[in-house]
């Protein structure tokens, strides 16, 4: 019963502390290892950064091997739809909404003059030039709507071509190596690169490798802060009449899309970290949740299987997995737990003849 309560209260307060900071298994998918690491990163959108920083992998005409290259026509191509949406979204450089905001500013001069002219306290001129003035800017800003939204573009599309002449040795260098590093960490394949099991090569490898990761990171959080600026700028663009109750329009991201397999497994888990400690705590369910949440510590074990070298230690994980195990054999929740009202042998009659 003390066993079931502890690891319940574990998984609580993992639950909770994702529900309330936020959660995100991206870094530890993208560092799977092992026979199912493909499997596992399969489930993350660009796992490898490709389609955010532009690589294609074209054949050499010439030669017949692969060659990396950087080229940002697709990005333009999403950016250029997107601006098409957001116009027609918002109803950029609307002459209807023109009209209507200049009839309310003559509206406005109205009342301001008839205000003054009969000197009425009531009415608080000052309010309304200030709300005239709004309107005067609004008009101004949708006569340069959609120049604005064309400068934005070129603007962007300036930057992220600056940025890619900046770091195309380097990215093409990176991308074009990335097999090789990986051929180190392959279970099964490549044996003859024995160096593996050296220690001081491995230490070495995992330097390498995680130079290698936090420069992608590098990279990437760029890039998306190029395509954050552009999706703000458009936003910011619209008047208030344009936006109304409507939320900032999204830019379609081909590499980080709201309804991904990644996105939807970091919603569930919190609440199933939850939702398992809770069950646990009160005896309630017990089999299943400690059957569940041992099935979920296998998955997480089989991203670092101990045995394949250079992996991260998921020894704690394999330590509580067994623990779930002993609380599934055991039927723990029937002592001192809700399952003892569903247990059938609560009232188990008593035999005839028995005193």
């Amino acid at each position: 019963m003390l066993l079931r309560v502890v690891v319940g209260f574990h998984f609580y307060k993992e639950g909770t502390n994702k529900l309330q900071y936020g959660f995100s298994s991206w870094g530890f998918l993208s560092a799977a290892k092992g026979p199912f690491a493909d499997l596992f990163k399969q489930m993350l959108d660009d796992p490898d950064g490709t389609e955010r920083l532009c690589i294609q992998t074209k054949n050499d005409s010439v030669s017949g091997e692969e060659k990396v290259t950087v080229d940002p026509e697709f990005t333009f191509m999403i950016w250029n739809e997107f601006l098409d949406e957001a116009t027609s979204y918002y109803g950029f450089g609307s002459t209807e909404l023109q009209a209507e905001l200049k009839k309310r500013r003559k509206e406005l001069a109205d009342d301001i003059s008839v205000a003054r002219d009969e000197q009425d306290k009531s009415v608080d001129t000052f309010e309304l030039e200030l709300l005239r003035a709004k309107y005067e800017n609004d008009i101004l800003k949708l006569r340069n709507q959609r120049e604005r939204l064309e400068e934005i573009f070129k603007e962007h599309k300036a930057q992220l071509n600056d940025w890619i002449d900046l770091n195309r040795v380097e990215l093409i260098a990176h991308f074009s190596t990335s097999d090789r590093l990986e051929g180190f960490d392959r279970d099964g394949e490549n044996k003859e690169v024995a160096a593996i099991y050296v220690d001081s090569l491995r230490d070495q490898v995992q330097t390498i490798a995680k130079d290698r990761n936090a420069k992608l990171r590098g990279w990437t959080a760029e890039v998306t802060g190029i395509w954050d600026s552009l999706e703000s700028q458009v936003n910011d663009l619209a008047v208030d009449d344009q936006i109304g109750d409507r939320d900032s329009y999204t830019m379609f991201r081909h590499f980080d899309q709201d309804n991904s397999f990644v996105k939807m497994i970091d919603r569930i888990i919190p609440w199933f970290d939850t939702i398992i400690g809770v069950l646990l705590i009160l005896g309630l369910f017990t089999r299943l949740a400690s059957l569940a949440a041992a099935i979920f510590l296998i998955s997480v074990i089989m991203t670092q299987p101990p045995w394949i070298p250079g992996t991260a230690p998921t020894y704690f994980y394999a330590i509580e997995l067994m623990a779930l195990l002993v609380i599934f054999a055991t039927c723990a929740g029937r002592l001192g737990g809700l399952d003892y009202f569903f247990s059938p042998n609560r009232k188990r009659p008593a035999m005839e003849g028995q005193v």
